[in-house]
């Protein structure tokens, strides 16, 4: 029963991906690589789709594909929280258009929200370790280093307030850099446990 649900919100989760990015590209004519939400959506994206494979043939699971699971599961989470926590008190806490405007309901609330549950509750996974949790991590901090990097030669502005280093104190922007990457490992933790005490018997 449980690996049905899985299949069926795995497949629910490729189904709002594409629908969010085909709204993105209609609206802006490309997708922004830049933004971490975009990043993480794509991760998302792919890895269902492999993951769908999997259910669909029947075949056993293989450790990569358990670890980029968790890996988007945590990017999408991060994505949700900073939007509700971050972005938004930066935005005069204007929910509506971060929630529920265009793609970002898919992006910022659908996604992340059914990631989360079908992780926590239906995908069949063996308890994750603290190796784990640091590699899954990694995504994030390489994601932080490059855009800092990009916004120090002034390729890219920002494109998040936290990451404008030139419109801030350097200390306020390493601050942001470790507020960020902490609540990320931190989320990662918090996933972990919850994945590992909750039976997935199918």
């Amino acid at each position: 029963m449980k690996r049905n649900i899985s299949l069926i919100l795995n497949i629910l989760i490729i189904i709002l991906e594409i629908i969010g990015f085909i709204i993105t590209l209609n609206n802006n004519g490309r997708i922004g690589i830049e933004y971490y939400t975009e990043d993480s959506n794509i991760l998302m994206l792919i890895t269902s789709i492999i993951f769908t494979f999997y259910l669909l043939f029947n075949k056993k699971i293989p450790n990569y594909l358990k670890l980029l699971k968790y890996t988007a599961t945590i990017c999408l989470t991060v994505t949700f929280l900073v939007v509700i926590f971050i972005l938004a008190p930066m935005l005069n806490f204007n929910y509506n258009y971060l929630l529920f405007s265009n793609e970002l309901l898919y992006h910022h609330l659908l996604c992340p929200i059914l990631s989360i549950i079908t992780f926590i509750f239906f995908d069949n996974f063996n308890k994750y370790s603290i190796k784990d949790n640091i590699l899954a991590t990694m995504v994030t901090f390489i994601y932080g280093i490059i855009l800092v990097i990009l916004n120090l030669i002034k390729v890219v502005d920002g494109p998040y307030p936290f990451l404008r280093i030139y419109n801030q104190f350097l200390g306020a922007s390493i601050l942001w850099i470790i507020v960020i990457l902490s609540l990320t490992y931190i989320i990662a933790l918090i996933l972990r446990l919850l994945n590992n005490r909750i039976k997935k018997n199918y």
